[in-house]
């Protein structure tokens, strides 16, 4: 699993004590703008008129099949991922998982070498 590290860290996302996802955080892509992409889609799975449980097993089942993904060494697109990142936000927003399963790093910083 690459770590995809930005200008100020990254985020990971664990599901089931797994890393399934990484997004580079900068001064555009923050963690709030990543953690807003959790609400807008419970908004607009609201606008549906779906039910909440509704959309909580939609969230749930989506990640999982992700989940399975992984655990099979199978491709996951891009695309899957930036809907994996929405489901697990949308999963935190309404309490299903908890802030336990989220990794924030601070970028590396380079060592400088004195080859004197």
């Amino acid at each position: 699993m690459t770590i995809y590290e930005g200008s100020n860290g990254s985020l990971n996302l664990f599901y089931n004590d797994t890393l399934i996802s990484s997004f580079p955080l900068t001064n555009k892509k923050t963690f709030t703008r990543y953690k807003y992409q959790g609400h807008y889609i419970i908004l607009k799975s609201m606008n549906e008129k779906l039910k909440l449980k509704q959309i909580i097993i939609t969230l749930k089942s989506f990640c999982d099949l992700i989940y399975q993904r992984k655990i099979n060494n199978q491709a996951i697109r891009k695309s899957d991922h930036q809907m994996f990142l929405s489901c697990f936000f949308g999963l935190l927003k309404l309490k299903q998982i908890d802030e336990d399963n989220i990794l924030i790093m601070k970028k590396k910083k380079k060592k400088k070498i004195n080859l004197s």
